[in-house]
């Protein structure tokens, strides 16, 4: 009986996930074309006005791929610059990402996942805790709250997207 491994955790999932996001983007792209929208009118688009765009999700969701593959790999990567505005550069750094993750060496995670990591949590505090904790705890719960609400973010801009969309990735479609 085979076990299920740290990168097999993380790693397939992040690039699904990704996945989903960049077909999200192709479906709101279709939409606007459709009904006569820009579709550049997305990325700054919110659920309400106090919520971070559509930008910010596709950059924290991406952010946290990059962070988690420097915890779980202990290489330090270079941040990304937060300079996208359109579908295109949204597409294009979500691209960057799942290139870092085609990259990523599996027998590296799995034998570094229990190495310390600092995980800066709310109100400045930093938590001691290992990589795989990082990434299970933190990472991915936080990737899911982007994709989530980019998604939601679309959906309220009445692009039609729906559960199949958002889980065809991860069944293999």
């Amino acid at each position: 009986m085979s076990s299920v491994t740290i990168y097999d955790a993380v790693i397939p999932v992040f690039i699904k996930g990704l996945k989903t996001f960049d077909h999200i983007l192709n479906k709101a792209e279709e939409h606007a074309k459709a009904n006569n929208v820009d579709a550049n009118t997305y990325p700054e688009a919110r659920l309400v006005e106090d919520q971070l765009p559509l930008t910010f999700q596709v950059q924290n969701a991406t952010k946290t791929v990059k962070t988690n593959i420097a915890r779980l790999t202990g290489v330090e990567l270079e941040p990304f610059e937060n300079k996208e505005k359109t579908i295109e550069d949204l597409h294009k750094r979500i691209q960057e990402a799942l290139d870092l993750l085609s990259k990523v060496d599996a027998a590296t995670v799995n034998a570094k996942a229990d190495n310390e990591v600092d995980l800066p949590i709310f109100g400045g505090k930093v938590l001691k805790v290992t990589a795989k904790e990082a990434a299970l705890s933190h990472g991915v719960p936080n990737f899911f709250f982007h994709l989530n609400a980019g998604y939601a973010i679309l959906r309220s801009k009445g692009v039609p997207v729906g559960k199949a969309d958002y889980l065809g990735s991860f069944l293999g479609q």
